[in-house]
């Protein structure tokens, strides 16, 4: 089995994910109230990301003086969304005082030697990042299991990752993922679950489509862990909260969805 602290992958028991991600909107108080909700909703963790944007982008980009004028964009919401590492050390320290793991998505080298020094016990790595064989060995070398979405991937390009971290003697989860946000239920193909069992014998899914349903249908299917996204309210700036659980919708199944489903559901 995998163990992320007290938590083992693997045992019969669905390890379950609430991502903040930068839902937060660069507002600390918002974010330790998403910790709260994903408290009360029964998740294992709340996991953040972090990113240093010299460190990911182009200096073009960053200067306004390329010509990908999206990515642009994102780096407005980016820059203005962003929480500094000190916040994000008081967001692990808030976790620790209310019983639920700080997990957290470093986009580059300088994000994991900040959250290394938090003492961080494992790492989620985005679908953009699953062939960054650069970021994935420094991450191989703090010697903390990953958990790796595998959104927009190829066949080949799963398996290049999945031997590249063998080679390492890495801990790690497949995460199926559809990175459309929302993800459209017809396209969501669950069934490739089967296919990442196959692959690796630690598996899971990443959803961003709206509801819960195909959450539920999997962990019927084996799924050892959920990654969903939550948000305190859908129509807030930003690309993610479309694809998230608002607290509303979470308000009364919290607790057929952190206790009767995805804790108890055999695998």
């Amino acid at each position: 089995m995998i163990k992320i602290e007290k938590n083992e992958i693997g045992n019969g028991r669905t390890f379950v994910i609430a991502e903040i991600g930068n839902n937060h909107n660069g507002d600390i108080q918002k974010a330790l109230q998403l910790i709260d909700i994903a408290v009360e909703a029964g998740a294992d963790c709340a996991k953040f990301q972090m990113r240093h944007l010299d460190q990911v982008y182009r200096h073009r980009s960053l200067k306004k003086s390329g010509e990908d004028l999206g990515t642009e964009y994102i780096l407005d919401l980016l820059a203005k969304f962003e929480l500094g590492a000190e916040n994000h050390r008081k967001l692990a320290e808030y976790c620790k005082t209310k019983g639920i793991l700080y997990l957290c998505t470093p986009w580059d080298e300088k994000s994991i030697e900040v959250l290394e020094s938090f003492g961080v016990p494992a790492y989620k790595v985005a679908s953009a990042d699953l062939t960054n064989l650069p970021l994935l060995a420094e991450l191989a070398k703090t010697g903390k299991p990953l958990i790796l979405s595998t959104g927009m991937s190829r066949t080949e390009e799963i398996l290049a990752t999945k031997n590249f971290l063998d080679e390492k003697k890495t801990k790690y989860v497949f995460l199926h993922c559809n990175s459309t946000y929302p993800a459209p239920l017809h396209d969501i193909n669950l069934r490739w679950l089967e296919q990442l069992k196959e692959f690796h014998p630690y598996y899971g899914y990443s959803g961003h489509e709206r509801g819960t349903a195909v959450t539920f249908a999997a962990v019927a299917l084996g799924a050892m862990v959920i990654e969903r996204h939550l948000t305190l309210d859908r129509k807030m700036e930003g690309p993610d909260h479309a694809a998230s659980l608002a607290h509303i919708h979470l308000a009364r199944p919290v607790a057929v969805v952190g206790e009767l489903i995805l804790r108890e559901a055999p695998l």
